[in-house]
């Protein structure tokens, strides 16, 4: 493991190790739960959730997130994307009127 990680710092990749059996584990936990579980392994987010966040950094991507009273949405949008933009993901016309104009 030492070698993997040696050549990972030496190539600037990332590296983190990931539990089939303590992944299972979790997915059969309700949230309460899995939030206990992590604790009693002294983790602070499951694997799936390092292996999500470090997807979206090596792809450049983030999320942008929507709300209203029927739904609570998130869009992959690329980093730094500015608002209009990432608006207009949700809808093309969203882009084009997103400042009030006077």
């Amino acid at each position: 493991m030492q070698a993997v990680r040696r050549f990972a710092a030496e190539n600037s990749c990332e590296v983190f190790v990931i539990c089939a059996e303590i992944e299972q584990e979790l997915a059969e936990l309700d949230d309460e739960e899995k939030s206990m579980f992590l604790d009693d392994l002294g983790l602070t987010e499951s694997g799936l959730e390092k292996l999500i966040a470090a997807s979206y950094r090596i792809l450049g991507l983030m999320s942008y997130l929507t709300a209203g009273p029927q739904e609570s949405r998130a869009w992959t949008i690329k980093a730094g994307t500015k608002a209009p933009q990432a608006a207009g993901k949700i809808h093309s016309d969203f882009e084009r009127g997103f400042i009030a104009r006077r």
